[in-house]
């Protein structure tokens, strides 16, 4: 930011200025008294510029006009070009009042719309108007404003994720009205987006009308913003044009990225370690090294953009004995003529199972004989880095999470899901939908490994696509909803909330009865600012409460250490915080696990 004598300069967006005639043109006496502009004083050369539209330059002070009349008074903004008597009506902000805090974004707006050409330094003259007719003596300054065009990124696995970290922000050309970027792309998928346009950065999104598809090289790619597909490349460096306005762009490879195939490898344990628990484990004839089992998906990897994941869930190992990871019977693999082992020197200890040691002579070992998932990852587009991520297997997680719409697709952060019963692979998250919400069911945070839609609503596939919320049974419009999750049987149903309610006789004058009960507790409502549910509750000295949904005890939270912070299903019953009138609030839709506060 560039400062000449105070601040940097903050507008207010334009707009028509309109009101009632008999309120805003009145006869205005000859004993009316002027509103006085207070602050700020004036004076100041000023550059504005878009990284700091959001500050704060001043605060627009005056005192109170007086018609001497019974009218309503309003307030306007104006300004002019210095010499000018305001006499055109170029009106910043209206409906005002003193004191005004002004913002870069807003004046900058309300300047290009009054017809100053961005770019260009201007000598300005400022006031505060009431009704059209008592205006303070205006304040002069010299202001240049700058062009302000909202900004596009490409996003996704092809620039390094789909979070807000990996936005890759388009230069706009002026004169031709596009959006242009020269970079590097690694094999995958992307999308265009305005993340900054509103608090969800998904809500302004370009994606390919049809099918997905790789497109390299190719002139006005036709787009949609109706749920497109993601595009696809093969990687290189690249140079994007896009053409919001006409829903299309160009993209051209500059150079072909040079990445390892892995695709077709196929991939085993070998080892004394596998054991012969293994139903597919046969001997090894290569190594003469005890068992081999390949990889789930007969040793082939999935593959996302550069990077290959082979995966043995529930392989049995035995305890103290060493194993490895090779190409199958150690053959060079097809298309990329390679071929590798990789050991303890590739594991990734900090995200393994404790169980995990170092086998000696370069194997791995685990301490405890059992079950266990072994992951290995090879990054093409890192020089083949390999890693091993070896954990002991459950068969349902004990905690997944959602992501999303509901969190702008943040992995890293994703909203909290409480087991019912874990055991049998059940649980309850919660979420606010709409008919354009769209999540996934992940295992950990920072991992896409999880949950997505089956192949008919109301089902679960383990790495399905999106689950799209107003498809799944259960959906009846916009709201809050229960999700009801069964990883046994591969299920889920929604149950729209239409009763929130802190119940129980430290609370009310007894337990509920039944759902249509007496007793039903006093009802929280929703705030959606702060995705809570809140309400006054007045407690008596003694008994005891929790939180209940829809008028039965299908759905109820509470803790059984009495602990607001760590809410689950079925949790006991807390006491009363002592007599008295006291504020609730309940928060279900966070990365935390679920909580409420008593205040």
């Amino acid at each position: 930011m560039k400062y000449f004598k105070i601040l940097t300069v903050l507008l207010v967006g334009a707009f028509m200025f309109a009101s009632c005639e008999h309120d805003i043109d009145p006869k205005v006496p000859s004993d009316a008294v002027k509103p006085v502009l207070e602050a700020p004083a004036g004076g100041g050369t000023y550059v504005l510029e878009k990284v700091n539209e959001e500050e704060i330059f001043n605060t627009f002070e005056w005192s109170d006009a007086d018609f001497k009349l019974p009218v309503v008074v309003e307030y306007a903004l104006e300004v002019d070009a210095k010499g000018g008597d305001f006499s055109n009506r170029k009106i910043i902000t209206q409906s005002i009042e003193s004191p005004l805090a002004i913002k870069v974004s807003d004046f900058n707006k309300g300047l290009l719309a009054a017809g100053f050409e961005d770019g260009q330094a201007h000598d300005v003259i400022v006031r505060v108007v009431a009704n059209n007719h008592l205006a303070t003596d205006p304040i002069e300054m010299n202001v240049t404003p700058y062009f302000d065009a909202e900004p596009w990124s490409v996003i996704g696995s092809a620039v390094g994720g789909w979070d807000v970290k990996n936005d890759q922000f388009m230069a706009y050309d002026k004169n031709k009205d596009v959006y242009t970027i020269t970079l590097d792309m690694t094999p995958g998928d992307f999308k265009f987006r305005a993340s900054k346009k509103d608090d969800d950065p998904w809500k302004y999104n370009l994606g390919l009308t049809g099918d997905s598809r790789v497109i390299d090289n190719e002139e006005n790619v036709e787009l949609t913003d109706d749920n497109g597909a993601n595009m696809k490349c093969s990687g290189g460096n690249y140079t994007i044009t896009l053409d919001v306005k006409g829903k299309k762009f160009t993209i051209v490879q500059n150079s072909a990225g040079e990445y390892t195939n892995w695709a077709q490898a196929k991939v085993e344990a070998v080892g004394t370690a596998v054991s012969g628990d293994n139903a597919d484990a046969s001997d090894d004839l290569i190594w003469s090294f005890g068992k081999v089992l390949l990889a789930d998906a007969e040793g082939k990897p999935s593959v996302d953009g550069t990077k290959y994941t082979w995966t043995w869930t529930g392989i049995v190992l035995e305890a103290d004995q060493g194993f490895k990871v090779r190409n199958f019977n150690h053959e060079s693999t097809p298309a990329s003529g390679l071929q590798f082992d990789a050991g303890f020197s590739a594991v990734d200890v900090a995200n393994s199972s404790d169980k995990v040691k170092d086998g000696g002579d370069g194997n791995i070992a685990v301490s405890e004989k059992g079950e266990y998932v072994v992951t290995l990852e090879i990054d093409a587009a890192s020089g083949d880095v390999k890693k091993l991520v070896i954990k002991e297997y459950v068969k349902f997680p004990s905690q997944i999470y959602f992501v999303g719409t509901v969190n702008g697709w943040d992995n890293a952060n994703p909203h909290y899901v409480g087991p019912q019963d874990a055991e049998n692979g059940v649980h309850y998250g919660f979420i606010t939908a709409a008919d354009d919400t769209e999540i996934k069911i992940l295992n950990n945070p920072g991992s896409w490994d999880g949950y997505g839609r089956g192949d008919e609503a109301g089902k679960l596939a383990a790495g399905g696509d999106n689950v799209i919320i107003k498809d799944q049974p259960g959906y009846d419009g916009a709201g809050q909803y229960i999700v009801k999750m069964n990883l046994s049987e591969l299920t889920i149903e929604l149950v729209k909330i239409t009763h929130v309610a802190v119940v129980g006789d430290a609370a009310n004058e007894g337990w509920p009865n039944d759902d249509d009960g007496t007793n039903q507790g006093v009802e929280l409502t929703y705030d959606a600012a702060n995705k809570k549910f809140a309400g006054t509750v007045t407690f008596k000295a003694g008994g005891a409460w929790k939180f209940r949904f829809n008028k039965t005890w299908d759905y109820n939270l509470g803790n059984n250490d009495k602990d607001l912070t760590k809410l689950n299903f079925g949790g006991d019953n807390f006491d009363s915080p002592g007599a008295g009138e006291k504020t609730v609030s309940l928060f279900l839709e966070s990365k935390d696990q679920y909580s409420a506060t008593v205040e």
